[in-house]
């Protein structure tokens, strides 16, 4: 009897045993720490001056207020879905809308690309903000603003109100020399309707999927999880011993 009865537990040990191991099981492997390798180039000019937002956060302005134009170029870690909000003002007095000591009217412009493909289009969506010399009257110049929506950078945000943005060619911008230093092609210029009077434009543009089809991770729940470190570089010409320094010199101590 006492023989039979230990049989039956084995048995049912082993019966038991594929369960248990199989939730010993770890759920998901650990996602690495991102790298530069990660990232993506983004190339960004105004005219005159931009905020740009990826994904709700806030990752590059404009360091120079209005003018001289320059290129802002910086590095993206994305996801994708990819929203994409910008706020581009052009250069203009707030009470009359014109510009050099109101003594004209200015145009806007703005031009985007990033190194996985997406550019500015008339594909993305516009909103005017403030505009003017109303009636192009610059005798008596005067402007219209409406209230910046809240949370229009956000990804949740609604814009199936705003139009979309309006394609200009180089000629009607005419950007100056930074811009030609830097890798456009295939982006285009854009603005609201009225390059000339509207003087603050927001735009959104959601990129569905990396436009150069290259698989990406996705590292926007990093803070929920232990990531793994990436492997350790070469080590650097300053962390070489005392005889490898040594040896790159000569007796008299200069560089071979």
């Amino acid at each position: 009897m006492m023989k039979w009865m230990m049989q039956l537990v084995a048995f049912m040990m082993v019966l038991a045993y594929p369960v248990a191991a199989k939730s010993q099981t770890p759920s998901a492997a650990k996602i690495r720490k991102p790298q530069m390798s990660d990232t993506i180039r983004a190339n960004v000019y105004a005219d005159n001056q931009f905020m740009l937002y990826i994904n709700g956060d806030l990752v590059a302005v404009d360091s120079i207020a209005f003018v001289p134009h320059n290129v802002i170029s910086v590095d993206i870690l994305p996801s994708y879905p990819m929203t994409i909000a910008v706020m581009a003002k052009d250069n203009f007095d707030p009470k009359t809308g014109m510009e050099y000591a109101n003594t004209k009217i200015g145009d806007g412009g703005f031009i985007l690309k990033f190194s996985d493909g997406t550019v500015t289009n008339g594909d993305w969506k516009a909103k005017k903000i403030s505009w003017g010399p109303i009636d192009r009257d610059t005798k008596s110049p005067r402007i219209e603003s409406i209230e910046v929506p809240n949370n229009w950078y956000a990804v949740d945000f609604d814009d199936r109100g705003w139009g979309k943005a309006k394609e200009y060619t180089e000629e009607e911008v005419g950007p100056k020399q930074p811009y030609f230093d830097s890798d456009f092609q295939g982006a285009k210029f854009i603005w609201s309707d009225d390059i000339a009077l509207d003087n603050v434009v927001l735009f959104r543009h959601v990129v569905k999927a990396p436009p150069d089809g290259k698989e990406r991770i996705d590292f926007r729940n990093l803070n929920n999880v232990i990531p793994e470190n990436p492997p350790r570089g070469s080590v650097r010409p300053s962390g070489l011993g005392r005889q490898e320094r040594d040896g790159q010199r000569g007796n008299n101590g200069e560089k071979k």
